[in-house]
């Protein structure tokens, strides 16, 4: 990837250049590299890994930064060694590029590919900006119809997918509880539902957040303020859970998976953690559970995804709570950063086409 000289071509872009302190300007556009796309940016949602470049915490992400990697969006440019894309096709992307020579990407695991780049870091612009550029390996192509919004929650549904799949809830009959009712917590909620006949308890914070649960499918949610979260639980499932996900990273989480689980059963943490986690591990060997950590997605995740959203048959924009332009991007992060406001998906809307989120994408 390249970047235009100054003054010959530019874009929009949401520039975080400081401990939370997001700037709106006009930066140079990236020119695609020989192998590489040119897409442009719809629609965005903000991760919770965005949130904590801006707070000044993510590992690797530091300003000065184009955040973003939950999108979807246009192809405008294709490089003259790609195949399988054209200028029109509406794509989505996972969040990095994998090497594609390693011995993890040779054994069907890219996500775990050591050598992997990821968006928004180094000089790699994310999707808070008119246009990005993306490897084909990262790239999905999105059927025409599904509105931009649906596309940019491709990604984070995807991670849900993973973590279910690795939770081998397809086909069976399992009491699941999913801890925390954010953007992940309700992707593994949308994946169990698609990929088995499980019933589903969903623990959070508040009225609203169950609000959307249930919406999307949950069989009960647990409000964490009413009570003890894990007797709520019990009770809502009727006996210990077959599995447990754990989709945030409070204080204690994984103590209350382990007091929620059956003994012999799965704890799938998707979370991650701000620091070292304490965890009574007598417990968790006494009862011989086992836990399984779940990273990313894969590119099967992102095709079982989009093929289950194309059939109309759920509806997840209810997980979106808030729009936002562009030019007020700063604005959106300070709201996810505030621990007053309950939130769901943030979106940023980066076309500034309005037809585009009324009618969607239409063939």
């Amino acid at each position: 990837m390249t970047t235009a000289p100054e003054g010959t071509a530019t874009m929009r872009a949401a520039v975080l250049t400081g401990r939370r302190i997001l700037e709106y300007r006009e930066t140079p556009a990236p020119e695609p590299g020989p192998g590489e796309l040119l897409v442009r940016v719809s629609a965005t949602g903000i991760c919770g890994s965005d949130l904590a470049a801006y707070r000044g915490t993510h590992p690797y992400k530091k300003a000065p930064a184009v955040l973003g990697h939950e999108f979807s969006g246009t192809v405008v440019r294709v490089g003259g060694e790609v195949t399988g894309f054209a200028p029109g096709d509406r794509v989505c992307s996972a969040a990095f590029s994998h090497c594609g020579s390693c011995a993890e990407c040779e054994g069907d695991a890219p996500h775990l590919c050591t050598r992997k780049r990821n968006l928004s870091h180094l000089d790699w612009t994310g999707s808070f900006a008119d246009l990005v550029v993306l490897h084909p390996n990262m790239a999905h192509r999105l059927p025409p119809g599904m509105h931009p919004l649906a596309g940019a929650l491709v990604e984070p549904l995807s991670i849900g997918r993973h973590a279910m799949r690795l939770a081998d809830v397809a086909g069976a009959d399992r009491r699941v509880a999913v801890l925390g009712s954010g953007t992940i917590g309700l992707s593994c909620l949308v994946a169990t539902r698609a990929l088995g006949r499980a019933t589903v308890a969903c623990v959070d914070i508040g009225a609203a957040k169950g609000v959307t649960a249930r919406g999307l499918g949950a069989d009960a949610y647990v409000d964490a303020r009413e009570g003890d979260p894990v007797a709520g639980v019990r009770d809502a499932l009727g006996g210990p859970a077959d599995v447990v996900v754990i989709a945030s990273g409070y204080p204690g989480v994984t103590d209350q998976a382990l007091r929620t689980v059956r003994p012999g059963g799965v704890v799938v943490i998707v979370s991650y953690f701000d620091g070292p986690h304490p965890v009574d591990l007598n417990s968790l060997v006494g009862r011989e559970v086992t836990v399984r950590g779940s990273a990313l997605s894969t590119p099967r995740d992102f095709d079982e995804v989009i093929e289950h959203l194309a059939t109309g048959s759920v509806d997840v924009l209810p997980m979106i709570t808030h729009h936002f332009g562009l030019d007020d991007a700063a604005s959106a992060l300070r709201l996810m950063d505030r621990a007053d406001v309950p939130t769901g998906k943030i979106m940023i809307h980066v076309s500034t086409d309005p037809d585009e989120f009324t009618n969607g994408w239409n063939a």
